[in-house]
């Protein structure tokens, strides 16, 4: 995995290097003109010159790594990190100012040079992380943050450069889909949480149905149906919404109401026998990862669906707004589920994360009923069910009935099986 990100970083290098090389002797048309691969700041000959020192560089330690007589010690791998990382945050500023606010400026606004920079820059963080023997610790507490920093940035400037609305907020998430499986095989929390192949077809399953197909079923003929009987008597609520707010601060409304209201219908599902039927689907499984997020009964789901949608559309709350929330709380669900070594420090007094919710998953019944947060942590702060004990890890997880079926086809059908759900 090692060797072969580092190869696929210098391949993309060189891809830039032949294709500016194309544009400038050869000019094709499928390819962006020659002007777009340079910020102008070095003449061609001397940026060339410079592209081929690298590629040589790069190949050389490739090459080092595959004989293994290039050692990196734990010094070494913190300057590789180290400048790595003051490379990527001046790159990626740069990129960010490229795709916003200074467009035209010749250095700032060059996105495609910016681009391979950032390359470049992956290429010595790997080097170090790979080497440094606090890569677990440094996962560990920078995971969460920079993958929601990313893939909200990412959204930001998609938005920002008229991306249609359906990618900018789809790719961000599969982003962070990416490298949170990435991150559960290389730093699992616990291994024997890493799922198996049946695992992953039920959670694919519930992931379609579920968390895809229902919403927009709901959204296509239920929204449609109550906005146009608002409209015909006259009673819309767009009124009734704070429009002229910025997006992010819509988002961050729209967040928190949500947040009160989700608690509260999960807070009952835990001690109400009718809920808890639906809601012990959720709860069933044994172990946690990313994608057994979605499990969810269908009839739960269109519940919450009236709690943390509906009334916002109702609201006439606009797509970007939508989108923004969503964007977080995809991103924030995959964590919280993930079978990865993290800490979230101050995180977990704000954050629903996995350090809270694997308590809420607890198979004992006086940790599970805690941490109702979905994607906040502030309601159950406030209502005195905020869970953390320290120096302890999580012990059993799921229901206290250890035969409760895990199939999909299964739990359709046990929440009107009396008795199979026990262990409210």
């Amino acid at each position: 995995m090692f060797r072969l990100s580092l190869i696929a970083l210098l391949a993309m290098f060189v891809f830039r290097v032949l294709a500016q090389l194309t544009q400038a002797y050869f000019p094709v048309a499928f390819l962006p003109p020659f002007e777009a691969w340079q910020s102008g700041a070095l003449t061609y000959p001397v940026l060339l010159l410079l592209q081929l020192i690298v590629i040589g560089l790069c190949t050389w330690i490739i090459w080092k790594f595959q004989t293994g007589t290039l050692r990196i010690g734990p010094r070494a791998a913190a300057v590789y990190l180290t400048i790595g990382g003051i490379y990527f945050a001046l790159m990626f500023f740069r990129l960010v100012a490229g795709f916003s606010f200074a467009t035209d400026h010749p250095w700032l606004g060059a996105r495609i040079p910016t681009f391979f920079h950032l390359l470049l820059a992956c290429f010595l963080l790997i080097i170090g992380f790979f080497h440094s023997p606090q890569t677990s610790r440094i996962v560990a507490g920078l995971a969460y943050p920079l993958v929601m920093l990313l893939a909200l940035t990412a959204h930001y400037l998609c938005l920002y450069n008229d991306v249609n609305l359906q990618i900018a907020t789809y790719f961000p998430v599969f982003f962070g889909a990416i490298v949170i499986t990435f991150l559960e095989q290389k730093f699992p929390h616990r291994n024997d949480w890493l799922p198996d192949r049946n695992d992953v077809f039920n959670d694919a399953t519930y992931m379609l149905l579920v968390q895809i197909l229902i919403p927009r079923f709901l959204g296509f003929f239920l929204v449609i149906a109550v906005l146009d009987t608002l409209r015909v008597h006259n009673m819309t609520l767009d009124h009734l919404w704070l429009h002229q707010w910025p997006v992010t601060a819509q988002a961050v409304l729209m967040m928190i109401t949500a947040e009160f209201m989700r608690y509260w219908v999960h807070r009952l599902a835990h001690i109400w026998i009718p809920l808890w039927q639906f809601h012990a689907v959720h709860h069933s499984p044994h172990k946690l990862y990313w994608t057994n997020v979605a499990r969810f009964h269908p009839l739960e789901k269109v519940l919450q669906y009236f709690f943390d949608t509906l009334p916002f559309i109702l609201l006439g709350v606009s797509e970007q707004v939508l989108a923004l929330y969503f964007v977080f709380y995809a991103i924030n669900g995959f964590f919280q589920h993930c079978n990865i070594e993290l800490r979230l420090g101050p995180l977990n007094y704000i954050i629903s994360g996995p350090e809270l919710h694997r308590w809420h998953h607890s198979k004992f019944t006086e940790e599970s009923n805690n941490n109702y947060g979905n994607n906040l942590i502030i309601w159950d702060l406030l209502f005195s069910t905020w869970y953390l004990p320290e120096r302890r890890m999580v012990g059993d997880l799921g229901l206290k009935n250890r035969n409760y079926p895990l199939g999909f086809t299964d739990q359709l059908k046990t929440p009107f099986i009396k008795g199979i759900y026990n262990g409210v």
